[in-house]
This record gives C-alpha cells, structure tokens and sequence, in this order.
C-alpha cells in the first residue's frame, strides 16, 4: 500500500513541463517586443527634453547676464552676437543674441535671445526682456 501511494505520486504530472517552459518563454519574448517601440520613444523624448532644458538654461543665463550688465547701456549692446554651446549629449546648440538700440537718457533697451540646434537648425526656445539702462 504504502510503495503504491510512493509510485502514484511519481507518476503524477504536478508541475510545469518542458513544452509549458518554452510556450511562457516565447509569450514573454512577444510582449518584450511589443513594448519595445515604447522604450525606444521614450528615451528619444528623453535626449530631445536634455537638449531642450540646456538650450532654455543657457538663454536664461543669457538674460541674467544683460541684467548684470545694466545700467551701462553699452554693456548690454556688447552681448549683441552668436555664440555655440554644446550640451552634455554632444549636440551644438546656437545662441544668437539681439539688442535693440539704446535710448536717449534713461529708458529700456530690448534684448532677444534664440537658442537653435545647428544640426537640425530646429528653434527651441526664444525669450526676450527689457532691460533698464541709463
């Protein structure tokens, strides 16, 4: 009785087979696939948002420094110009800076800057202020 209940219990199928293995193994790889576009469009986004941040970064340095430069009118017209950056991932950006002409006595002068990609010569971002000279 008891060698009986020994050999049942050997022959019975509890437990997963080498066929159930493979079968779960290539359902996984097909859901891997699936999600993989979605990886790869995610971490392009994430570069583009890298060299995004960097390019807003350095057009609000940019600002701060024509702020810093005030009230001499002429300091802040000599930031008039272009000048290449290139961010953490290796991509040039472009800053181009423009200041408008400076008043007569006290008053304001504009200035704009663009932050352009030079391999793709995409715009990503542009921001313009007042600043108060004398």
């Amino acid at each position: 009785m008891r060698n009986q209940r020994i050999l049942e219990r050997l022959r019975s199928d509890t437990g997963f087979g080498l066929i159930e293995i493979v079968i779960s193994m290539f359902l996984l790889a097909i859901l891997a696939m699936l999600f993989l576009p979605l990886l790869i469009q995610g971490l392009k986004q994430s570069a583009a948002n890298t060299t995004l941040a960097t390019g807003t970064q350095l057009v609000n340095e940019q600002l701060r420094a024509a702020q810093a430069a005030s009230p001499v009118c002429s300091d802040v017209s000599a930031l008039t110009g272009t000048s290449d950056f290139t961010d953490p991932r290796g991509v040039v950006i472009r800053l181009v800076t423009t200041v408008g002409t400076c008043p007569v006595g006290d008053g304001t002068v504009s200035i704009t800057v663009t932050a352009t990609r030079v391999d793709t010569s995409d715009t990503l971002t542009t921001a313009s202020s007042l600043v108060l000279v004398s």
